[in-house]
């Protein structure tokens, strides 16, 4: 008995190290279980194989809906002739297509960028959801603008709504650049990427908002008005994105 009371206590952890993972350095939920992709691998070559044939095919209208969009961040004029001149808003929106594409591939590949789909879904269901989903949310924007224009007679609401494309490209931009400089970083946690995304839509709202108020005041649209469509076109569908994909 003296013998043993004089060895010491050493904790488990130092005896094997390897094995001792505490729990909060877990990258997932306790008591949930991750299911194994197979498939993810292959799923991912497939798409970036998609990504760089349309790249290819359509990398004139990319390269010109870059150029627009970049120049629209520093003019109103170039922002509205965007939404009046067809060429123009091909361009824009052949960027759009080709960046929702690539953030879908970059989310679909991130686990906490994943949580409303679900954690045990393969690889290409997720892209297909995330993908379908923003697709969905900007066609339900359209018919709100388009509704807003019909019941206020004025097409003003028309213009305000379709310039969210634009800003959104950028928003694209914004948080690939965030995800490739993490990548590129090995020490880099890739849970940063959530604070990416909050400051980066923080950053592009400024500038927005501000193109937003110059196109409504001109045409007669009051200040209520202005505060109210950005409270329930703009804001409040981002914030409720934000709580349900973060909290």
């Amino acid at each position: 008995m003296g013998l043993l009371q004089q060895i010491p206590e050493i904790p488990v952890q130092e005896l094997w190290k390897e094995s001792y993972i505490a729990i909060g350095e877990l990258d997932f939920p306790v008591g949930s279980v991750i299911a194994v992709d197979p498939y993810r691998d292959s799923a991912n070559f497939i798409i970036i194989i998609v990504l760089v044939t349309y790249l290819v095919f359509a990398h004139r209208r990319i390269v010109a809906g870059l150029v627009n969009v970049f120049s629209a961040l520093f003019s109103s004029k170039r922002l509205i002739s965007i939404e009046k001149q067809y060429n123009l808003q091909v361009c824009r929106n052949t960027l759009f297509m080709f960046l929702t594409m690539c953030a879908s591939f970059v989310f679909a590949n991130i686990a906490y960028a994943t949580k409303i789909i679900g954690y045990n879904y393969a690889v290409p269901v997720k892209f297909v959801g995330i993908f379908v989903f923003i697709l969905l949310f900007f066609a339900a924007r359209y018919i709100v603008s388009r509704f807003l224009a019909w019941v206020n007679n004025k097409s003003v609401f028309k213009l305000a709504g379709a310039t969210g494309h634009t800003f959104c490209c950028i928003w694209y931009i914004m948080v690939l650049c965030c995800f490739f400089v993490i990548k590129a970083i090995p020490s880099a946690p890739m849970a940063t990427m959530r604070h990416c995304i909050i400051y980066s839509t923080l950053a592009i709202s400024i500038p927005y908002f501000s193109a937003i108020y110059k196109i409504f005041i001109p045409k007669g649209v009051s200040h209520f008005s202005y505060i109210l469509y950005l409270c329930t076109l703009e804001i409040l569908p981002v914030a409720v994105l934000l709580y349900l994909n973060f909290n």
